[in-house]
């Protein structure tokens, strides 16, 4: 337990580009058919400062002889005194094999876009491994790398000195954990590195934790929270941002 403790401390402590949350609501490795879920959050504020901002997540996954396919989408739209100042979706999907024993390979793809940090569009694949270094009792800790292609298009002025169409290949590494808490309550998060290969001064860094209550055997509650830092930001966009969710999930 106290292995477990340090860890999670270790993922809620690090600084932190999108990439999902791949411990987020996940299924049980016995599991063989489809599962998944569907999220809303949402902020209402009225005063000084009229602001509503919407969030839908949602994961669905599909298990068979030892291999798991998922996609997971997201999407914010944020409306502060009638502007929208934020725009943002996500698709992604993974496949993950198991190869032999605790090893795992990895494909996956991602579109997804965010005109709050000037993304019109964002695509990438990668192909890696997953290897499961710790486990515990309903817990573990999984760690991951791969190559992955990554091609980026910002809205930005002439005169910016970022390049607005970007196409790079990064190494991706990842540490994931998922803890059951108890009989109703789990803990999944994820950190990624992604430097470039040929400039590792040039990477980012980003941590997703989850806090997931169960209400009912299909209805949940969770608390989210992401740190987000990119070394070589767009014009104009900070190198470090967080974000604070509570949501309400149904599972099927």
């Amino acid at each position: 337990m106290n292995k477990i403790i340090i860890i999670i401390l270790v993922f809620l402590s690090v600084k932190i580009f999108a990439q999902v949350n791949t411990e987020k609501y996940r299924t049980s490795e016995k599991l063989d058919g489809l599962a998944g879920y569907l999220e809303i959050s949402g902020t209402f504020k009225r005063g000084n400062t009229e602001k509503t901002e919407g969030n839908l997540d949602g994961r669905v996954d599909w298990k068979l002889n030892g291999s798991t396919t998922f996609f997971v989408f997201e999407s914010n739209h944020e409306w502060v005194n009638t502007k929208r100042i934020s725009n943002e979706g996500l698709l992604h999907i993974r496949n993950v094999t198991e190869l032999y024993n605790d090893l795992k390979s990895e494909i996956f793809g991602q579109i997804n876009y965010d005109k709050k940090i000037l993304i019109d569009n964002r695509e990438l694949l990668g192909a890696g491994l997953r290897y499961k270094i710790l486990k515990f009792e309903n817990s573990d800790v999984n760690l991951g790398t791969s190559y992955m292609f990554e091609h980026e298009n910002y809205n930005l002025p002439e005169n910016a000195t970022h390049l607005s169409d970007v196409n790079v290949h990064r190494w991706s590494n990842y540490l994931s954990l998922y803890v059951k808490l108890n009989s109703t309550a789990t803990l999944g998060g994820v950190i990624y590195y992604q430097p470039m290969f040929d400039d590792f001064s040039d990477h980012r860094i980003l941590s997703e934790n989850s806090l997931t209550v169960g209400i009912t055997e299909l209805i949940s509650i969770s608390v989210n929270f992401r740190i987000r830092h990119d070394s070589d930001p767009p014009d104009g966009i900070k190198k470090t941002d967080t974000k604070t969710n509570f949501g309400l999930a149904i599972k099927f």
